[in-house]
């Protein structure tokens, strides 16, 4: 596995509209009607990162939830953190 390159990354984010490149991790924001509905969400990222041996930070903010992924093993962004990515955008909201 290796780290893959602002054009790579750049190139990839274009099959996902919903994740940017923020300082060293891709993120994504979410907003939710509710806290419960955020924490359900969150619960089932956390679930399939545990599937995936790959854990994002995840901030939670009443009902909102920012989720970053990046990949210490190779310090920086790999094929595992849109692996994750396309993971978690096939969640419903």
């Amino acid at each position: 596995m290796k780290s893959l390159s602002i054009i790579e990354i750049e190139k990839l984010l274009r099959k996902f509209p919903n994740w940017e490149y923020q300082n060293e991790f891709i993120q994504r924001n979410l907003k939710f009607s509710s806290f419960k509905k955020t924490i359900d969400f969150l619960n089932e990222v956390a679930d399939i990162a545990e599937l995936k041996n790959h854990h994002p930070k995840l901030i939670n903010n009443y009902n909102s939830l920012i989720i970053q992924l990046s990949t210490h093993d190779v310090n920086g962004i790999s094929e595992k953190d849109f692996d994750l990515a396309e993971a978690i955008d096939k969640l419903s909201l």
